[in-house]
């Protein structure tokens, strides 16, 4: 009798400790399917050509590609129109967040099995205890049975909990994605009409020196690029900023820009192109300018246009970049084709810039 109560208790034992382990196991099995949540992780470093971004002197100014695929996912969706049911933006945008975290439903499910396994033997048990309890079922070791008890409704709370962060984690990762595709999507009407404005910049005219002693003409900025070949680097801001835009410019060699056949276009914000300024400019166009503002490479805005030109760019700009554009200033970089390969914010990388255009470094 006393073997037979003994082996009894170690059968139950060991299948007290066989249902910790299953149900252990069933929750590493779920901490191994999470997907980390590309929202909580650094953002991706795409550097597109219409985006305002900011200028240093790292290689943070060149293009880079991103490899995060969760990234190029979303970008892929609020470029697409979705076909079929996927058409209801509400039905795609909860498709894609499913396709970037593909196992919460089956984790989902796992924690609903487990939590109505460990309860259902939870509640098997807790009758025997009453019994017990009761007297009506002296067989019964109430020490293990409060042990089962405890584990069973220990698992019925774990994956009650483990559920509810996964379900926060889901309502995070859509919240996420619904703002991401917003923002791609705010991102793509600003490129289109960031393109449209390279047709209104190629109509604007600028004047440039042609001769040692001062003597200027005025072309268009289309023009210039089909007919001279000239890249151009429009820097728009308040005269600080294009103070130091152009001294920092002036410090590099002269024949850089030369050869390079790159013009700089500098436009005052805070000036523009006031009728009373023009009027005070001497007639060689250049008398009384700074030494660095005089040089061949510096062309100046004339005309019409250039206000509303320059009041949409900074309009762009802020939006992207905030209110310190109105202080830091924008650069936008034309090629000889006419499309805008790089707009930034601050100090200009004069070098990588020019290698960046011409496809020559040095």
């Amino acid at each position: 009798k006393d073997n037979g109560e003994s082996n009894l208790r170690i059968y139950k034992s060991m299948q007290m400790v066989l249902r910790l382990k299953c149900k252990l196991a069933l929750l590493l099995l779920c901490l191994l399917l999470r997907e980390s949540t590309p929202f909580s992780q650094q953002k991706s470093a795409r550097s597109c050509s219409f985006r305002i971004a900011k200028f240093s002197n790292s290689d943070s100014f060149v293009t880079r590609k991103s490899s995060n695929r969760d990234d190029d996912t979303i970008t892929e969706a609020a470029e697409s129109e979705g076909k079929g049911i996927a058409k209801d933006n509400e039905i795609r945008q909860r498709l894609l967040a499913e396709s970037i975290a593909p196992w919460r439903n089956l984790r989902l499910f796992v924690y609903f099995s487990g939590a109505s396994g460990a309860g259902v033997g939870g509640l098997i048990t807790l009758t025997g205890v009453l019994a017990a309890l009761s007297g009506a079922r002296p067989d019964l070791d109430l020490d293990v049975e409060y042990l089962n008890l405890a584990i069973d409704f220990g698992f019925v709370f774990a994956f009650a909990i483990a559920a509810k962060l996964d379900l926060d984690g889901g309502k995070e990762l859509q919240e996420g994605v619904d703002a991401k595709i917003e923002k791609k999507k705010e991102a793509k009407v600003i490129k289109k009409r960031m393109q449209e404005r390279e047709e209104v910049l190629a109509n604007l005219s600028v004047s440039i020196r042609v001769t040692d002693d001062g003597a200027v003409t005025t072309a268009k900025v289309g023009e210039l690029q089909k007919g001279a070949r000239q890249h151009m680097i429009f820097v728009i801001g308040p005269k600080p900023a294009i103070r130091d835009a152009l001294l920092g410019a002036s410090l590099m060699k002269m024949e850089k820009f030369a050869l390079s056949n790159v013009l700089i276009v500098p436009y005052d914000i805070d000036r523009g192109l006031r009728k009373t300024d023009v009027e005070q400019k001497p007639s060689g166009g250049f008398g009384d300018t700074p030494r660095w503002e005089s040089k061949a490479y510096v062309a100046q805005p004339e005309g019409i246009g250039w206000d509303s030109y320059a009041e949409d760019e900074m309009k762009d700009a802020i939006e992207q970049s905030g209110k310190r554009v109105k202080n830091e200033g924008i650069v936008v970089v034309v090629s000889n084709e006419g499309k805008v390969i790089r707009r930034g914010v601050g100090t200009v990388p004069w070098k990588q810039t020019v290698a960046e255009l011409t496809g020559v470094t040095d």
